[in-house]
């Protein structure tokens, strides 16, 4: 109360900063600034008082509002020697290391004492930022300026650490507590290395709490303890600590941060996200911050906005572990295992990678096919820790995969039992169910059912469990029971929609999502599942377009909404919006190599061949081991017509993964364009020999001997490729091969000795059907696309062509047909088309216009669709709509090959 007084009498400014500093002799850092801001009151301009009020803040724990008094000390001339050692302390607290090298690395003060706490903070930004000689020459300048400079020791201590010289850096330490025994940052440092660098834990907290007990507010003090509280997985004296810093530092991001630490150990996502997402606001150039968003949302599910956060991340404090395994597992998920790789590689160039880093580089070369690689890095991560689960885990999955199904099992159900987490749980649910062993999935569930506090994960896991198993009432029940434990949880809601999908109730699918976007109106999943839903109703293209940029607006950091907006575009043929909507995605995520590649897509879609390249030149440079970036530059080099440089990035492709199917079959066909003949046929045998029992290698060959009409060698070619894989596509081939050589006879023998050996090949049916189609024998065609449906009722193609034969025929029962088609394959033009014409042919016209004009809206690009209407209009009798689509397809030009019935009509008209 007196303090208060005092500051509410007619005390001058000079009174004021005076008592503020003897408030700050005694420690009493409340009075302090409420003296300063009393006589800022007086006197804004006072850099004095600023540069004071922002030093106690600082000391106070509030380093945010401290760079804002700082900073406007500066601005206003204030002593350099003063304000900038405090200054750059504070941008250091709030994690703004880059700030500080980027501004003050080349200041020199006058004051040596000064001069050296600045470069003892540019040393320990240079350090956060990986440039340790940097960080290194810093410190020397500091010591050099004052070697009792106590940041600059402690400074030097760490640098030591990071080298391995423990014993030195514990050394170091030691001596500068020798001539300052109350220095808490000492203690602080000593226990992170007893802890950290020899694996004392016990001394560790011995030690950290000595520097609080010296300094109650040193956040650095109260974060370390808490970290190691929760290393020793004591839950209850973490939450003790965390009360602790709140209490001490009531307004300290830090502690608002450790909130958000206790809400994702109780599986709070929701409630972690809340609070993690005010600190982004506060400090997004927070490492720390950034990363533990990211570790939200990875755990979460949201694996995009995780690698937003993770690579931000890692942008500013390259030396994050966590931040890095986790981006990496994050891509691994994603089916990115050259990022992975990638984003790995600076760890696997350590002496001593971790397990967990060489766990993860195992699954990545595994998913590129590298199995060699894969298998040496297991092996040394079992070895480097032989009783970790996830490298246990893994090696069970690998003999699982390698034949040895059974003991695989029996590891993962070993493991499943005696570790207290869900990581070999979930995996052996996911290996049960790829093996269909549901029994096996349903009690791998329960077991992991004890292990959760919440039921929403498991429960959900069992609904798809017994969804794949066709029981579709405990499916719905137990998506349900997910749904009460949390009503938000978009995996159980999409699942229970999927269930009304299959019954036939997209209504009701169509309302859950809506419910659920009540609730959270910013879920893009929500938001891209309704615009699906919609688009399987005919919905026009237009409104689609508007539903996905709606939810790419709404999470401008997420790039799944905005890859979708981008294809939708592309897909309506519609390049501007592409393009638009792909340059929003660069400058949204400019470091999201996805968006790039989008970027390129359009580019190359839109026919600016140079600038796809540059894109496409990009992504590679970013990725250097992605065999994908190196297959879209061959593209875009092909249709620039440039066949050596198409080659190059081709061969390229194969250098990164040797068997990849793609890039050969690209080498085949530049070769081809090339007339290279010879060169693509020694990379389809080449494909022969890497995949001796399968008959791509020798259908290329075919193809290769086709195009040359050499039709004896294409013929022996198919033949061997039959005697090693008697597959349809194999079948198909030599006989359309029989056919285009005009051996007409041998391929009647073939399709019938097929048809008798292989009665149940529906694809070769279909072939046969295609075949009497393109020579116009309805009557014939339509009896082998019956063939068809007799092996699959569903099929929705043959289900079309039947009903389109039926109308030309001017047979009755198209419009049954038809309409199955549609059910079968929703919003598909061609089958749109040809149920408004079997509408026609029952004399339903309007509802034939209808259809036909649903056919247009989803493929607006097609004349023939424009031309279907035009008629149709015509027909109904509408003159000036008709006239409309016609003038519309006259000014194609000879685009349209109709155009003399197009004149005819309008002449007519």
């Amino acid at each position: 109360m007196l303090t208060l007084l005092s500051a509410c009498r007619g005390d001058s400014e000079i009174e004021l900063i005076a008592s503020a500093r003897n408030y700050i002799e005694k420690h009493n850092n409340k009075a302090a600034i409420i003296q300063l801001k009393a006589a800022l009151q007086k006197n804004p301009l006072s850099g004095e008082a600023r540069f004071l009020l922002g030093d106690v803040l600082l000391k106070n724990g509030d380093a945010t509002a401290a760079v804002v008094e700082l900073e406007k000390a500066q601005d206003l001339k204030y002593r350099s020697s003063e304000v900038l050692p405090s200054l750059t302390r504070a941008l250091l607290t709030t994690g703004e290391g880059k700030r500080v090298t980027e501004l003050y690395s080349h200041v020199n003060l006058p004051d040596p004492k000064a001069a050296a706490s600045l470069k003892a903070s540019v040393a320990e930004a240079f350090a956060r930022q990986g440039l340790v000689e940097r960080s290194e020459a810093a410190v020397n300048d500091s010591l050099q300026l004052n070697p009792k400079n106590a940041a600059a020791r402690l400074m030097q201590a760490r640098l030591q650490a990071s080298r391995g010289a423990f014993d030195e850096a514990v050394k170091l330490v030691d001596a500068l507590l020798v001539d300052e025994p109350q220095n808490s940052a000492a203690h602080l440092l000593r226990g992170e290395l007893l802890w950290l660098a020899f694996g004392d834990l016990e001394s560790g907290v011995r030690s950290m709490r000595a520097a609080l007990a010296l300094e109650p507010q040193h956040l650095q003090a109260h974060s370390s303890l808490i970290e190691a509280l929760l290393q020793m997985r004591d839950v209850d004296g973490f939450r003790t600590q965390v009360d602790q810093l709140m209490k001490a530092l009531p307004n300290q991001a830090e502690a608002r941060f450790y909130l958000a630490q206790l809400a994702f150990l109780d599986m709070d996502y929701k409630r972690a996200r809340n609070v993690i997402q005010q600190l982004l606001r506060a400090l997004p150039d927070n490492s720390h911050v950034q990363q533990f968003a990211g570790v939200i949302e990875f755990h979460s599910g949201s694996l995009r906005l995780a690698e937003t956060h993770l690579v931000k991340s890692l942008e500013l404090s390259p030396n994050l572990p966590l931040a890095r395994r986790l981006l990496a597992e994050t891509y691994l998920r994603l089916g990115q295992p050259a990022k992975t790789l990638s984003t790995l590689q600076p760890v696997l160039e350590l002496a001593r990678p971790s397990a967990e880093t060489l766990s993860l580089a195992a699954d990545a070369h595994f998913q590129v096919g590298e199995s060699a690689k894969a298998d040496g890095y297991l092996a040394e991560a079992a070895k480097l820790k032989p009783s970790d689960p996830k490298v246990r885990t893994s090696l069970a999955l690998r003999q699982i995969a390698t034949g040895d199904v059974e003991g695989g099992f029996e590891q993962l159900e070993s493991l499943a039992l005696s570790d207290q987490g869900t990581y070999a749980d979930l995996a052996l649910v996911n290996a049960r169910m790829r093996r269909n062993d549901l029994e096996g999935a349903l009690k791998a569930v329960d077991r992991l059912q004890t292990k959760l506090p919440s039921k929403a994960v498991s429960e959900h896991l069992r609904g798809r469990i017994l969804a794949a198993g066709n029981d579709t009432d405990g499916a719905r029940a137990s998506f349900e029971v997910a749904l009460s434990t949390d009503p938000v949880y978009f995996p159980a809601v999409a699942g229970l929609a999927s269930l009304d999908l299959a019954e036939n109730k997209p209504d009701a699918a169509r309302k859950r999502f809506e419910e659920l976007l009540a609730r959270e109106p910013n879920d893009y999943r929500t938001r891209l599942a309704l615009a699906e839903l919609r688009q399987q109703a005919g919905v026009a293209p237009a409104e689609i377009g508007k539903m996905l940029d709606a939810a790419a607006k709404l999470n401008p950091t997420e790039i799944a909404p905005l890859l979708l907006l981008i294809d939708h575009h592309l897909n309506q043929r519609d390049t501007k919006a592409a393009l638009s909507a792909a340059r929003d995605a660069t400058a949204a995520l400019p470091e999201d190599m996805q968006a790039l590649d989008a970027l390129g897509r359009v580019q190359l879609a839109a026919g600016d061949t140079q600038q796809a390249i540059t894109s496409f030149g990009k992504v590679a440079a970013q990725q250097p081991e992605s065999s994908l970036a190196q297959l879209r530059l061959a593209e875009a080099h092909v249709q620039d017509k440039n066949i050596a440089a198409a080659t190059l990035c081709l061969r390229k492709a194969l250098e990164l993964s040797p068997n990849l199917l793609e890039a050969q079959r690209g080498l085949i066909r530049v070769a081809l364009a090339d007339k290279r003949v010879d060169e693509a046929l020694a990379v389809a045998r080449s494909i022969q020999k890497q995949r001796p029992t399968e008959a791509v290698g020798y259908l290329l060959e075919g193809e290769i001997q086709g195009a040359q009409k050499h039709w004896d060698a294409a013929i022996a070619v198919y033949r061997s490729a039959l005697q090693r894989s008697r597959t349809s596509d194999v079948a198909i081939g030599l006989h359309r091969t029989f056919l285009l050589a005009g051996l007409r006879a041998d391929a009647d023998r073939f399709a019938a000795a097929w048809r008798h050996e292989q009665p149940h090949d529906a694809a070769f049916a279909f072939h046969l059907g295609s075949v009497a189609l393109d020579q116009r024998d309805y009557v014939h065609a339509e009896a082998q696309y019956r063939n068809v449906l007799a092996i699959r009722e569903r099929d929705a193609l043959a289900l079309n062509n039947v009903a389109w034969l039926l109308v030309q025929q001017g047979k009755s029962g198209a419009l049954v047909l038809a309409e199955q088609a549609n059910q079968a394959m929703p919003n598909h033009p061609a089958l749109m088309d040809t149920l408004a014409a079997a509408l026609a042919a029952e004399n339903q016209l309007p509802k034939a216009i209808e259809w036909q004009r649903r056919a247009l809206n989803r493929d607006s690009y097609n004349p023939t669709y424009r031309f279907g209407l035009a008629k149709l209009l015509l027909k109904s009798g509408d003159r000036i709509n008709a006239k409309t689509e016609l003038e519309t397809l006259a000014r194609l030009g000879d685009t349209f090959a109709g155009q003399a019935e197009v004149t005819a009509l309008l002449k007519a008209l």
